[in-house]
């Protein structure tokens, strides 16, 4: 075999192995790329999957957040919300609920789900309600109490209807109060120690050392110190605080406390208004010395309280002074200026005449009366006493009344938020049976048989009439909240009307107005009938009422639940049946109105 033929045939072995090596090669880097494309598509994939998991929880959340602000826009705005529900939307669906944790506060929480990706979202709601107590069946200013034949005053579902007056109480025949009467003696105002401007605002308590703030003043006379007014206003939402009147020492506050009483974070709004302070036991002033009037405040940044002032010393019968603690070291610091104070001194006798009474009688002189407990009085005469009779008892001190300027003051500013209707209802536009928040610049008329449903505080500036079978309520989701009208005329409520709540037991109706100077006698065209604030007469069933500073008339077969006013007549067969339950109202500026956000999360 030659050469050149041997050499062929190694040629052609050497060139089948070269092809098969390169096919393992190949093969070899196929696997190689595979594996690297494989191993670089895992992490895409992964995030891909990442994305679409993110995107569908993200569609939860942003479901989730949705169905939260459609319970708060309803809440918040009075709008009827079921404690659960559910709601449809892009084709996925939210559940909410909402668990009330006690009467100002509340829980919603939102749960969605998109492609089994779960979100929750929980919101916690506080309302700005205000808290006011009716402790009374009847509470009655300086004006008194009249009570006619067959009139009475009682408790229901255990209750007992006492009545507490800072006037005289005089009864007719076989008129009643089954629970205790109590009369304080009269004040007066001493103009001599007051200073009523106000031009400038004197922060009290939000920062150190103006914490504690005093006034000075001499009375004009010698007389009991029943009750100071101030002119305040707060800021957020401090605690009730406590008043003081001290002597004087040094031109300085004295330590030492000659009356207490409280000021009440309740009847301060976060407008000014009058708010007083009564003194259980009053402290005796004597005319020509210096006394002083001490806030004892908290240091606190956001709740603090604003006492007006007088910047140009216009009251040159004291003098305002600050300090970090007003019984503690370190001396007082003197403000330019004067804060704006009232003080009212006792006077006058206060007195029960003619009336029957279940329980305690205690007032200056009782007259006339048969006592089923015991009798409490400097003088007595023609009186039944069943307990025991205490001779030579102080006078009851004068007690302030439930509501304050500012209450008042902090409903018609929510009302007038909702909207003005300008005229009459009915008549103009906005008028509708289901009203508020709402200013109403005109007359209120309801009669035969309709209903006005309350959905937020209604203000009006004219008179109210409900007559022949009218009704008023409060709206059903106010829940154990209380709703208010109020009319800075008067009303006149007659014939078959009926007033009630939102239909739990620890809602009521507050009806209120503020005319002045309407208490009986000669009639004035400003007043109602009767020269009345409010007259309730024939067959009115349910609801508080209120005047500040005129006499509610009450007769014929009236059934109503309280009564505070200055002055208050309940005429032939008319009763105040007191329940238990007014004696811690809460009222909101409606059925939502005053809910506000504490803290949104998501808790899943």
């Amino acid at each position: 075999m030659s050469t050149t033929r041997i050499f062929s045939r190694k040629r052609l072995k050497m060139r089948r192995l070269g092809g098969a090596a390169l096919i393992i090669i190949v093969i070899f880097f196929l696997i190689i790329s595979t594996l690297l494309v494989a191993g670089a598509a895992g992490p895409v994939i992964r995030t891909a999957r990442i994305s679409k998991n993110l995107f569908y929880s993200s569609e939860s959340y942003y479901l989730a957040e949705a169905g939260i602000e459609d319970v708060y826009y309803r809440i918040k705005n009075g709008i009827q919300v079921s404690p659960a529900e559910t709601i449809s939307l892009g084709g996925n669906s939210v559940t909410t609920s909402i668990i009330n944790v006690g009467s100002n506060n509340k829980e919603v929480t939102s749960e969605a789900s998109v492609d089994s990706h779960v979100r929750k979202v929980k919101v916690d709601l506080s309302t700005s309600a205000t808290g006011i107590s009716f402790a009374y069946g009847a509470q009655v200013g300086a004006g008194g109490m009249e009570l006619e034949d067959n009139a009475r005053v009682e408790g229901a579902a255990g209750a007992v209807g006492n009545v507490y007056s800072n006037g005289p109480v005089e009864g007719g025949h076989n008129s009643v109060v089954t629970g205790d009467v109590i009369v304080a003696s009269g004040i007066t105002e001493d103009v001599q120690a007051r200073s009523l401007v106000c031009n400038t605002d004197q922060i009290v308590g939000k920062t150190s050392p103006e914490v504690d703030f005093a006034q000075s003043f001499v009375p004009s006379e010698t007389k009991p110190l029943s009750k100071i007014s101030l002119y305040i206003k707060k800021v957020g939402s401090p605690g009730s605080r406590t008043i003081y009147i001290v002597a004087d020492n040094g031109d300085s506050p004295d330590t030492t406390s000659l009356a207490s009483g409280t000021l009440n974070k309740d009847l301060v709004g976060a407008s000014y208004g009058w708010i007083d302070v009564t003194f259980s036991s009053p402290a005796t002033l004597t005319n020509g010395q210096k006394y002083w009037i001490v806030l004892d405040a908290l240091e606190n940044g956001s709740k603090y309280w604003v006492w007006c002032r007088d910047n140009n010393n216009g009251f040159g019968n004291g003098v305002a002074k600050y300090k970090n603690d007003w019984d503690g070291g370190g001396g007082w610091t003197p403000v330019v200026g004067d804060l704006t104070f009232k003080t009212y001194l006792g006077e006058g006798i206060s007195f029960i005449d003619s009336l029957d009474i279940g329980g305690d009688a205690k007032a200056n002189t009782i007259n006339g009366s048969i006592v089923g407990g015991d009798a409490y009085y400097q003088s007595i005469a023609g009186t039944t006493v069943m307990g025991t009779s205490y001779l030579g008892s102080p006078d009851p001190p004068v007690l302030g009344l439930p509501i304050s300027e500012s209450n008042i003051a902090d409903w018609k500013d929510d009302a007038i938020a909702g909207g003005v209707v300008s005229g009459n209802c009915p008549g103009s536009v906005g008028c509708a049976n289901t009203m508020g928040p709402v200013k109403i610049n005109g007359n209120l008329t309801i009669t035969n048989g309709a209903t006005l449903t309350v959905t937020g505080t209604i203000y009006v500036t004219g008179n109210v009439t409900m007559s022949n079978n009218a009704t008023m309520v409060c709206d059903p989701s106010y829940a154990s909240e209380s709703c208010v009208i109020l009319t800075d005329g008067w009303a006149s409520l007659e014939n078959n009307v009926i007033m009630g709540g939102s239909g739990d037991p620890d809602s009521y109706l507050l009806f209120l107005s503020t005319i002045e100077g309407c208490n009986g006698g000669v009639q004035q065209p400003q007043c109602g009938s009767g020269n009345s604030g409010i007259k309730i007469s024939n067959n009115v069933d349910g609801a508080i009422f209120y005047t500040s500073a005129s006499m509610i008339d009450i007769e014929n077969n009236v059934d109503i639940t309280s009564v505070v006013g200055y002055k208050l007549k309940l005429e032939n067969n008319a009763t105040i049946r007191y329940e238990i339950g007014i004696a811690d109202l809460s009222f909101s500026s409606g059925p939502g109105g005053g809910w506000k956000l504490e803290n949104w999360r998501e808790i899943e």
